[in-house]
């Protein structure tokens, strides 16, 4: 992954947001010597963004089926309140 300075950075913004529409990877920002940002392609970062929705929502909805096929076949315990819930769930 490519690094450049925040001063860097100032004087050639133009040239390194032009850059970013044709690099494989995000661009890491520092700032003595300390990574503070990373730039990103608008267009790519929008993709994985809504990739990352994506996989959390799959996640989601089989955990709801695994739950729903768990209550179904009986391996739930049932509570009389919500007090015997947490109580079982503290340990």
């Amino acid at each position: 992954m490519k690094s450049i300075g925040v001063t860097e950075l100032r004087q050639r913004t133009a040239e390194i947001l032009e850059g970013l529409q044709d690099a494989d990877e995000p661009i890491a920002i520092l700032q003595r010597s300390q990574t503070t940002a990373y730039l990103v392609d608008a267009k790519r970062y929008e993709a994985e963004r809504e990739e990352l929705r994506a996989a959390r929502r799959a996640l989601f909805l089989r955990e709801v089926r695994e739950a729903e096929a768990e209550y179904a076949a009986g391996g739930t315990t049932p509570y009389q309140d919500m007090d015997a819930l947490l109580a079982d769930l503290r340990g």
